[in-house]
């Protein structure tokens, strides 16, 4: 039995409404890259990438029953929703870092439940957690929501203290200051930022919470929610 039948009959088997299980089996069926994602999962992703495609099914899946009452239906059986449904799921196979599968499962929900963003937004938005690394994805989302980034990480909020120089590498450890400063630089440059990283080097009579204030940009919070499941 092929990998993909494994995963229609789990979805079968499942709580999860005929509409919902309909939807995702026919585009798994038939959204064609490399030869047509059944392939993909039958031919070479190997053992850790299909547990991770599993899961990321499973909770698609359950993400959408909840919002049942807010999907638009007719959306999900367009070309344009097929593109994006594709590429989420080629990019959570791609990916082991839970933040970008985070950020591809909610395109994936967001796209279906958000009538204001266009779809070259969409697209937009899914090329950008594609090519971004996950550092700039961890920069701007702590930026955004710097409380909800510290729950997520289990980081206290004393951990804020002193200017940025001093508490991104607690924020983001791991990485050389100098590294998440060139990250911060390309979100600026994206126009995802209003403060570019001379902040870094800058003295300042604030410090710790009271530096962050309001740096994310209109478009960077956009982006951000778009890749945010509520």
């Amino acid at each position: 039995m092929t990998t993909i039948k494994k995963f229609e009959e789990k979805l079968r088997d499942s709580k999860y409404p005929e509409h919902i299980i309909s939807g995702i089996t026919a585009i798994l069926a038939t959204v064609p890259f490399a030869g047509g994602i059944a392939s993909l999962i039958s031919d070479y992703i190997p053992s850790q990438r299909e547990l991770r495609l599993q899961e990321f099914t499973e909770n698609v899946a359950s993400d959408l029953t909840s919002l049942k009452k807010k999907i638009n239906e007719e959306y999900i059986q367009t070309d344009e929703y097929a593109f994006i449904f594709e590429k989420c799921f080629k990019g959570a196979v791609e990916n082991y870092q839970k933040e970008k599968i985070i950020a591809f499962k909610a395109i994936l929900i967001n796209s279906l439940i958000d009538f204001e963003t266009t779809q070259t937004e969409k697209e937009y938005y899914l090329n950008l957690v594609d090519n971004l690394s996950l550092l700039h994805i961890q920069v701007l989302t702590f930026m955004a929501s710097p409380k909800e980034y510290l729950d997520f990480n289990d980081l206290e909020e004393s951990v804020i203290s002193g200017g940025f120089k001093t508490f991104f590498p607690k924020v983001i450890p791991n990485v050389n200051i100098e590294i998440i400063k060139l990250a911060f630089k390309d979100l600026y440059n994206y126009g995802f930022l209003n403060t570019d990283s001379s902040i870094f080097n800058t003295m300042t009579s604030s410090s710790g919470w009271s530096l962050l204030g309001d740096r994310v940009s209109k478009n960077g919070r956009n982006f951000i929610e778009f890749i945010t499941l509520k």
